[in-house]
C-alpha cells in the first residue's frame, strides 16, 4: 500500500529555502484582449508541478516565494485551448513578468445537461423492490394513506397496525417492515426503522401535489472564503450599491476559539472593542469555533473579549483578517451534543409564482432529509411567508418547533399573490424572524434561509431597520443564508451578499439550468457547482450543525519527512500555497491513503 503522510502547516508545504523570487502576469483572450478571470495557472519544473493558482477579476495571477530557475507555465480555462510555455526564467532580484494570451478558436465544448433525479424502481445488485402507481390508480383508491398506496406494489404486503386508523403497514416480503422506504414523485418519505433508531415516532407527510423535489437548480458562493475578491468588488463593481444601501462589510476581524484539545468551542460570545472602549460588534462562535467581527472604523480595535460559561478571555490588539485569524484557547469540554434551529423566510408575492410551488417541494424534501440525517439531534424548524404593506397580509408564520410536520403543513398552505411594485417588506420579515422567534442560545447552528426575488424598499427607515436586523442576527449567532430567485438585479445581489457576509453566512442563488421560472442573472462569483436546491440546502444545514469530533489527547505522530519516499512526494502538490481557507491537492497518481494535518495535529 502506498501511504503518504503530509504535514500541511496552514497548507504551507515547506521546502528548504534557496534564493527565491516571484512570477506574475496577466491572462487575456487572444482575440479581444479581455482578461480571463479564474483561469487555472500551473507552474511546472522539469515536468513536476510546483505550484498552482487562479487569475483574479482582472485576469492577473501571481506566484510568490518560488525558487530561482527555469519553469514551464501552463494555462487552462473552459472553452479555451490549453497553452503551455516552456523555458520561463525566474531570476532573483527582479520582477519576473509573463503575460499570456489564450485562444478559444477551434474549441468545441461538450453539452452539459442537468437531469432530474428519478428514483430507480429496481436497482441491479440491490435488494430493493418497487413499481410505479399512477395518479389515476391513486385517485381510485378508497384511501389517501401512503402505506395503502404502496401496498398496490407487487412484492409488498399490508397488515393492520393500529386499530381504528386508516391504512396498513407496508412491508416487502422477506424483509423487515421498518426498512421500507416510500417515494412519491421522486421524494423520499421516511421508513419507520430510521425513526425508531432516532428515538422518535413515525411520521408521514402529504407532499406538494404534482411537484417533485430535485428540480430547481442552484449554486452557492462564500465571499468570506474569497475575501480579497470581495474587497476589490467593494472598491469597483459594488461601490455604487454599497453607497445605495449604506452597508459595506469591510473591516473584518476573524476569531477562532478552541479548547485545550484543539476542538472548536461553539457559542462562545465574542465582542470587538473599539478604540473608545465600546462594543463595536458582538456575536457567537459557530460549530467550527469561528466568528466574524466587524468594525465601522479603519482604526485598529483595542481587543476581542471572549466569554463562555462564565469563563473570560481577551485578545489584545487583534489583527485584521488579511493579516491573521485571531486565535484563543479556553478551558471547555468537547461539545458533542448537536441541535439546530432552521427558519425559512420566503417571499410570497406574485413575482414568486413561477417558482414557489417548486420551492415548497424543495423545502419539504430538504427538511425531511435533514431530520433523517441528524438522528438524536434536537432539530427545530419554522417558517415565515411575507408580502408587502398593501397586500392581504404582511407576514404569516409558524414558530420554531421540534415538530417538523407542523412546519411542513404550514408551508403547504402558502401560495404567491399580491406585491406588484417590485420591492417587498423584506425588513419586516427579517425583524419578525429575529425578534419573535425563541432562538436556542445553545444550538450548534441557528440558520435563516431568506428566499426572495425582490429587494426591500429603499427608504432611510428601512435601511436602518436592515442594519439593526444584521446586528441582531449577529448577537444571536444566527447566520443568514439568502437564496435569490429569478428577476433580481445586481443591487439586490449585493445586499444579499452583504447580509450573508455580516452574519457569517454564504450566498445561494437559483440558476437557469432547471429551465423553471424567469431568467436568473449570472452571479458575481467564481466557478461554482450547480446542484439541486434541496441537495444544496441539506449540505448547508448539515455542515453548519455537525460538531467536529473531539481530538484524541495526543495526535498520532507523523513520520519524519526524511523517511518519506521523495518520488511519491513529488506526485502530491498543494496550492494555493500558503492558504488560509479552501485549497487544492493535485495527485498525479492513485494513492490508497493521503493523511492531511495542520500544525495542531
Amino acid at each position: 500500500m502506498k501511504t503518504v503522510f503530509l504535514l500541511l502547516a496552514a497548507c504551507l508545504c515547506g521546502l528548504a529555502a534557496f534564493a527565491q523570487t516571484g512570477l506574475s502576469g496577466k491572462v487575456t483572450d487572444a482575440k479581444s484582449g479581455e482578461p480571463i478571470i479564474f483561469a487555472s495557472v500551473a507552474l511546472y519544473q522539469n515536468g513536476v508541478l510546483v505550484a498552482g493558482t487562479e487569475t483574479d477579476f482582472d485576469g492577473n495571477y501571481s506566484f510568490s516565494s518560488i525558487d530561482t530557475g527555469v519553469y514551464e507555465v501552463e494555462v487552462s480555462y473552459v472553452g479555451y485551448a490549453k497553452r503551455r510555455i516552456d523555458g520561463v526564467e525566474a531570476t532573483a532580484g527582479k520582477a519576473n513578468s509573463l503575460d499570456i494570451e489564450i485562444s478559444s478558436a477551434g474549441v468545441v465544448l461538450q453539452e452539459v445537461v442537468v437531469t432530474e433525479y428519478k428514483v430507480p424502481m429496481v436497482t441491479q445488485d440491490n435488494t430493493t423492490s418497487g413499481s410505479i402507481i399512477t395518479s389515476d390508480q391513486i385517485r381510485n383508491l378508497p384511501t389517501r394513506n401512503i402505506k395503502s398506496r404502496a401496498a398496490k406494489t407487487s412484492g409488498l404486503s399490508g397488515r393492520k397496525k393500529n386499530s381504528g386508523k386508516e391504512g396498513k403497514e407496508a412491508s416487502i416480503r422477506g424483509s423487515r417492515s421498518g426498512a421500507t422506504d416510500y417515494y412519491i414523485d421522486g421524494i423520499r418519505v421516511r421508513g419507520e426503522l430510521a425513526s425508531e433508531r432516532a428515538g422518535s415516532s413515525v411520521t408521514t407527510s402529504t407532499l406538494v401535489p404534482g411537484i417533485a423535489a430535485g428540480q430547481l437548480t442552484a449554486g452557492e458562493w462564500s465571499d468570506l472564503d474569497n475575501w480579497e475578491t470581495w474587497t476589490e468588488l467593494l472598491e469597483e463593481d459594488f461601490l455604487a450599491y454599497a453607497q445605495l444601501w449604506e452597508l459595506a462589510p469591510q473591516n473584518r476581524y476573524a476569531v477562532e476559539v478552541k479548547n485545550a484539545k484543539g476542538a472548536p468551542v461553539a457559542n462562545c460570545r465574542a465582542k470587538l472593542i473599539n478604540p473608545a472602549g465600546k462594543v463595536a460588534w458582538e456575536t457567537l462562535t459557530d460549530n467550527n469555533g469561528r466568528a466574524e467581527l466587524w468594525s465601522a472604523e479603519t482604526a485598529l480595535p483595542l481587543s476581542i473579549e471572549l466569554e463562555y460559561e462564565g469563563l473570560k478571555a481577551r485578545i489584545d490588539q487583534p489583527r485584521p483578517y488579511l493579516e491573521a485569524i485571531n486565535q484563543s484557547r479556553i478551558t471547555a469540554e468537547c461539545q458533542q451534543n448537536q441541535s439546530a434551529d432552521v427558519f425559512l423566510v420566503v417571499d410570497a408575492t406574485s413575482s414568486m409564482a413561477d417558482e414557489i410551488k417548486y420551492l415548497k417541494a424543495e423545502l419539504e424534501d430538504a427538511m425531511l432529509r435533514v431530520e433523517r440525517n441528524l438522528p438524536g439531534t434536537e432539530l427545530r424548524t419554522g417558517a415565515l411567508f411575507y408580502r408587502d404593506h398593501q397586500d392581504a397580509y404582511l407576514t404569516r408564520s409558524s414558530a420554531l418547533s421540534p415538530t417538523l410536520d407542523s412546519t411542513l403543513a404550514f408551508i403547504r398552505q402558502q401560495d404567491a399573490g399580491g406585491g406588484g411594485d417590485g420591492p417587498e417588506a423584506v425588513e419586516i420579515a427579517l425583524e419578525e424572524a429575529l425578534e419573535k422567534q425563541n432562538w436556542n442560545p445553545q444550538a450548534s447552528a441557528r440558520l435563516i434561509f431568506l428566499i426572495l426575488d425582490a429587494p426591500p424598499h429603499q427608504t432611510a427607515e428601512i435601511k436602518k431597520s436592515l442594519k439593526q436586523s444584521i446586528q441582531r442576527a449577529a448577537e444571536l449567532g444566527v447566520k443568514i443564508i439568502p437564496v435569490t430567485g429569478s428577476g433580481i438585479g445586481k443591487s439586490t445581489e449585493y445586499l444579499m451578499k452583504a447580509l450573508a457576509i455580516s452574519t457569517n453566512g454564504s450566498y445561494a442563488f437559483l440558476t437557469n439550468h432547471s429551465g423553471i421560472g424567469g431568467g436568473h442573472i449570472e452571479p458575481t462569483a467564481g466557478p461554482y457547482d450547480v446542484l439541486f436546491l434541496n441537495d444544496l440546502m441539506v449540505r448547508l444545514i448539515l455542515e453548519n450543525v455537525i460538531m467536529p469530533p473531539c481530538p484524541e489527547e495526543k495526535s498520532p505522530e507523523l513520520p519524519s519527512a526524511d523517511t518519506l519516499n521523495p518520488a511519491l512526494l513529488a506526485q502530491v502538490k498543494c496550492f494555493p500555497n500558503p492558504a488560509t481557507g479552501q485549497f487544492y491537492l493535485r495527485l498525479e497518481e492513485d494513492f490508497d491513503r493521503v493523511a492531511i494535518r495542520n500544525l495542531e495535529g
